[in-house]
């Protein structure tokens, strides 16, 4: 009777990690709108695109004709009366620290935004997937003496959900 708990254990586990493993593949699927095409390139250096829309901190509003630096190719983009650049094309950087351990499939870059009588902000460690394109990425600018601080806004975004998931799973005592 031992005997028969034992594999039925192992059974239903095997069968729940099939599961699993099933369901991870239909989200990868439906993340990307295609079918048989990889969600993630782990190649070496590509090109993604992006829009960033900049409005003001409080109310929302677009601004017209904010500076958005991206800092590794140093060029500046001006945004339209909408508060939005054009599509903007970026080196898709891959951070290769964590290769050895659970590679990060997405590149990142750091934008730096600048509008006269407002707040300078900075956005690190933004994710850009290579070959595709992120659009209205939202930047939140305070006036000069809005806020309590008169320090620019350096904002990091935080590695992707399902990357940081995996990477807790697999440290997990």
């Amino acid at each position: 009777m031992y005997r028969f708990n034992d594999r039925r254990s192992l059974f239903a586990a095997i069968g729940v990690s099939v599961l699993l493993l099933f369901g991870a593949v239909i989200l990868l699927v439906s993340m990307t709108g295609q079918k048989n095409k990889a969600v993630f390139s782990y190649g070496k250096e590509g090109t993604a695109r992006l829009s960033v829309y900049v409005v003001e901190g409080y109310t929302e509003t677009p601004i017209k004709d904010a500076s958005v630096v991206v800092v590794e190719t140093g060029e500046i983009y001006q945004t339209d009366e909408k508060g939005m650049t054009q599509v903007i094309k970026v080196p898709c950087k891959r951070d290769t620290r964590y290769d050895d351990i659970l590679q990060k499939p997405w590149g990142e870059i750091t934008l730096i935004i600048y509008k006269e009588g407002f707040l300078p902000y900075a956005l690190f460690y933004l994710q850009v997937l290579d070959g595709q394109t992120r659009e209205g990425v939202k930047i939140l600018l305070f006036e000069e003496g809005s806020t309590s601080s008169q320090e620019p806004f350096s904002i990091i975004e935080g590695p992707n959900r399902i990357w940081v998931d995996e990477l807790i799973k697999m440290y997990q005592p």
